[in-house]
């Protein structure tokens, strides 16, 4: 689909994505090569006639996620129900709590750049402070867990105390110590280079699964 989207190539494939990536699209994703997409790659000529309608139209987002997700038979009418109530609760989300999902679903996804662009774009916003302190405790989290993925450890530790200083949290402490201990480099021990430093990739899992356990608890 070239700048449309990943390398999608059935109307099968085009409605999974956006079913999982929900957060991700922007209106800017629906446009005229979209469009010729769907009609000259798929020959889906009807489909795309109703989607360049609902371009035209300024048709709300949510409706053309729907129509094309819809158009697939991938997905049952509950999961369908459930996709129009993620959408729909999107909109009711503040900006910065939209970015977060987004960069949330980046970063989950593997892409820790990306997701890393997000989190300090949240972080360069006026800080609403409707959003609470545990919201802005999490963002700095998660930059934490983009830049320790990157063995960026000096990086991730100053995000993890950030974080910490927001919501106090023994899970972060303990992580902001490991990622500062990494950061310093291997100690001069031989002995303790293989006890403490030698278990890095180890330590890495375990700020995965907190970053998991933090995510199923959000």
């Amino acid at each position: 689909m070239g700048q449309t989207g990943p390398g999608l190539y059935s109307i099968e494939e085009l409605a999974w994505y956006l079913y999982h990536n929900v957060c991700l699209i922007e209106r800017r994703f629906f446009n005229e090569q979209l469009c010729r997409w769907l009609e000259e790659e798929l020959e889906e000529k009807d489909l795309a006639r109703r989607v360049k309608s609902g371009i035209d139209a300024r048709a709300n987002l949510s409706n053309l996620v729907i129509l094309l997700v819809g158009a697939s038979d991938l997905y049952t009418g509950q999961e369908m129900t459930e996709l129009k109530e993620k959408i729909r609760s999107l909109g009711t989300m503040q900006e910065q709590e939209r970015l977060k999902l987004r960069a949330d679903e980046l970063l989950d996804g593997g892409s820790d750049w990306a997701a890393m662009d997000e989190y300090r774009h949240i972080l360069k916003m006026h800080q609403n402070n409707r959003l609470g302190m545990t919201f802005y405790s999490s963002v700095w989290h998660n930059l934490g867990v983009c830049y320790a993925r990157q063995f960026l450890f000096e990086q991730a530790a100053e995000c993890f105390e950030t974080a910490y200083e927001y919501a106090p949290d023994e899970d972060t402490d303990r992580q902001a110590e490991l990622a500062r201990s990494l950061a310093s480099g291997p100690p001069r021990s031989q002995e303790q280079k293989r006890v403490d430093y030698g278990n890095a990739q180890k330590k890495l899992l375990q700020w995965e699964q907190e970053y998991r356990r933090r995510q199923k608890q959000s």
